[in-house]
């Protein structure tokens, strides 16, 4: 599986696609017979990727450049390790990487699938699966369902999008070797719908010659963070080093003025709070009340309603006019209603082809009981989202299911909008497992999720503080555990 888009490369740029990356001191080639040697126990690194803007891609001099390997150049320099840069065609790459220790590959999507074929270091980059149509098309989306018959979907073969899409159950795909022939395919209407991605669909427009507005995004599914990968096989410490080495530089600036575009503001390091208990502790309670009012009111909304005859009818016309009327005054949330055996209705799709038995929250709600709180991947929509669901009985029995998908990323921006924090505060909120929901840091992925003993601490506890670092910098966090789902509430500040 390719980590996203690639650029169609020419038999001329192929030759072109080989640079060196040796240790501090010897960024140059070495002279005849003069042998390197590497701070590494792999002896010289193998670090592959492919061509793609805005991370990886030739420039006009015929240098391999781009964010990614600016980051990876960098971190190489500091690791003093001697290493080589090698771009190839996604699969050419995905194929060394997995068969030589001491190689990695970047950038690439960390996927369930992936996890134990790599050591990872990162997040070294973000981007979000986007599907584009052309601006004539009349298609307009608003859920993965929609999605389904909208028409044939153009994607990379074997990258994680398309994996995506075979996950979620499309079967209308027609697949390319870059993302340059699916454009293509998408500009001469021979597909519907192409799956991009929100980072590099700007640089393929730009370098296809497509006039601006022509091809437009038409739905925005989750976000995915990307790595370096380093081959299962590689010394952990290696990878250790890596990991380390990149703390540094985003604690440093370093990172942020690598990956920032050219003209672009670089976003600064959250500057040190001026932490200390009580102001802390005041921040936190009113996040938490401001996340217990929004998850807790829908809770309430649906209880109730669940109580009233047009639910307990088991009528879908009945029921979708209430939900849509609901569902306004909720923006952060889709709305739906579903059968003991799983199939559900929402307010967008009617009947959707997806069931939903197999959820960790259904077997709660059939035995009669409100689950809220449960963040799972949408069948409908392909976004994270929280799951409040209640039951709907009728003598004695559940008969129906009620529920809303609260999407973290809106309740996210919601929750940033209405308690703006002092400066070199943030927040998160990590759900019953200890995955993260929600984090109001900017551009940046939360790291607490490779600190296990910081979440071994939070998790025991039902309020605290604890002490961890991200992205090289100490960090402080107060935190409580909302009654209701089960979620970690938690105010930091950089010490």
């Amino acid at each position: 599986m390719r980590f996203l888009c690639g650029l169609a490369i020419s038999l001329v740029a192929c030759a072109l696609l080989f640079i060196f990356v040796l240790a501090p001191g010897c960024m140059e080639q070495q002279p005849s017979g003069q042998k390197v040697v590497s701070g590494c126990p792999e002896g010289d690194l193998l670090l592959l990727t492919e061509e793609v803007y805005p991370y990886a891609y030739m420039d006009s001099a015929g240098t391999l450049t781009g964010t990614s390997v600016g980051v990876v150049r960098e971190m190489v320099q500091r690791s003093g390790c001697s290493a080589r840069i090698e771009a190839h065609p996604w699969n050419t790459s995905l194929g060394m990487a997995l068969a030589t220790p001491g190689a990695a590959l970047f950038p690439t999507a960390r996927t369930p699938e992936r996890e134990q074929l790599f050591l990872w270091v990162g997040p070294i980059g973000t981007f979000e699966y986007v599907l584009y149509a052309r601006n004539d098309s009349g298609i307009r989306l608003e859920s993965l369902e929609a999605a389904r018959a909208a028409g044939t979907i153009a994607v990379v073969e074997g990258d994680a999008r398309h994996t995506f899409l075979t996950a979620n159950r499309f079967s209308d795909i027609r697949t390319f070797p870059t993302d340059a022939e699916a454009l293509a395919a998408l500009e001469n209407r021979s597909v519907a719908l192409w799956l991009g991605s929100s980072a590099a669909a700007p640089g393929i427009l730009s370098q296809a010659g497509v006039a601006d507005g022509t091809i437009v995004p038409v739905y925005t599914l989750h976000a995915v963070d990307l790595y370096l990968a380093f081959q299962n096989k590689t010394s952990p410490g290696t990878a250790k080093r890596f990991q380390e080495i990149l703390d540094g530089m985003k604690a440093d600036g370093t990172y942020a003025r690598l990956t920032t575009p050219p003209g672009a503001t670089v976003t600064a390091a959250p500057s040190p709070g001026t932490g200390g208990k009580i102001p802390a502790t005041s921040l936190l309670s009113a996040l938490s009340s401001l996340l217990g009012t929004r998850m807790h009111g829908i809770s309430a909304a649906l209880e109730s309603l669940a109580l009233t005859s047009d639910l307990r009818s088991g009528d879908w016309e009945r029921v979708r006019p209430i939900l849509v009327r609901l569902e306004s005054g909720h923006p952060e949330a889709r709305f739906w209603y579903a059968r003991p055996d799983g199939s559900y209705y929402t307010t967008v799709d009617n009947l959707t082809s997806t069931n939903i038995r197999d959820r960790p929250y259904f077997p709660t709600v059939l035995a009669g009981k409100t689950s809220i709180g449960t963040v799972v991947l949408s069948k409908t929509t392909g976004k994270y989202t929280a799951i409040i669901a209640v039951p709907v009985m009728s003598g004695g029995n559940v008969t129906q299911v009620l529920g809303a998908s609260v999407y973290c990323d809106s309740l996210e921006k919601a929750l940033v909008s209405s308690l703006p924090l002092p400066d070199g505060y943030s927040f998160f909120v990590l759900d019953s497992e200890g995955n993260t929901v929600l984090d109001s840091l900017p551009d940046r992925t939360f790291s607490l999720a490779g600190d296990r003993a910081a979440i071994a601490a939070l998790m025991a506890r039902d309020e605290g503080e604890i002490s961890y670092r991200f992205e090289g910098s100490p960090y402080r966090a107060a935190f409580t555990t909302d009654g209701v789902t089960g979620w970690k509430v938690a105010v930091a500040w950089r010490e």
